[in-house]
């Protein structure tokens, strides 16, 4: 079997914007779509791993985008692991249109956590049989700092429809509550080409959160998520327009 999994979408009515093209966290999502379905297929997924009370966790990701593709558009999804270390490993993903132009990619961590005691755990060897070697992206090792005043601050609170097979909100709902605090005449302006993400801490059904974005001028926007209480981070990011 093959270690780079190929998954085909076309691109529907719920995930486009009033210009007909396809939203970033919803490119995002399909893309996440095929690594979970690669799990799956080779035998790794969070169901599989039961047993031993693993499940992934994603902890960094650098998303590039060149094309947003269209509604009614067939869009081809590659993704595979493409390293492993310790208690880290990674995946790449790419998105092509149809004639194989490259609307999109992705370098991203993870790591396997304990579900019992929600803790990271070590990456079995046998595991490294699933890497690709071949055309990696560069590792996402960058860091993110929170954004400093002056900032906008919006607050809200986890639902039960933002979670996932883990218990906690999903990455993706994460990314699309940064995307909303913006103001719509950015959005109008500008278009989203890099987005780092930091994941820093889980968050839980019904846990308020601040969300705050650099409220500065220009192109390149700091953004996080933590919780309204404590103050703890469970997001960083930096986003880039143009």
């Amino acid at each position: 079997m093959s270690n780079i999994h190929t998954e085909t979408f076309k691109v529907r009515t719920a995930e486009i914007n009033p210009l007909k093209q396809m939203h970033p966290h919803a490119m995002i999502q399909l893309m996440q779509e095929a690594s979970m379905q690669h799990t799956i297929r080779a035998g790794v997924s969070v169901w599989d791993m039961e047993t031993i009370h693993a499940s992934w966790v994603l902890l960094r990701m650098e998303v590039r985008f060149y094309h947003f593709p269209e509604l009614n558009e067939t869009i081809r999804v590659e993704t595979y692991p493409c390293g492993m270390e310790g208690y880290f490993t990674y995946r790449d993903y790419k998105m092509y249109g149809i004639d194989g132009r490259l609307y999109a990619e992705i370098a991203s961590q993870w790591t396997l956590m304990n579900t019992d005691e929600r803790r990271m755990m070590r990456i079995p060897e046998t595991f490294r049989n699933l890497i690709h070697h071949v055309d990696k992206i560069s590792k996402p090792d960058f860091k993110i700092y929170a954004p400093i005043p002056p900032f906008s601050e919006h607050q809200t609170m986890v639902n039960y429809f933002q979670l996932d097979w883990n218990g906690h909100i999903n990455n993706v709902h994460l990314i699309r509550m940064v995307m909303e605090t913006l103001p719509t005449d950015f959005h109008k302006h500008y278009t989203l080409k890099k987005l780092q993400l930091q994941f820093r801490h889980e968050a839980f059904v019904d846990l308020p959160l601040t969300i705050r974005t650099s409220d500065t001028s220009g192109a390149i926007k700091q953004h996080s998520i933590s919780t309204s209480d404590t103050q703890q981070e469970i997001l960083l990011a930096l986003s880039e327009w143009t």
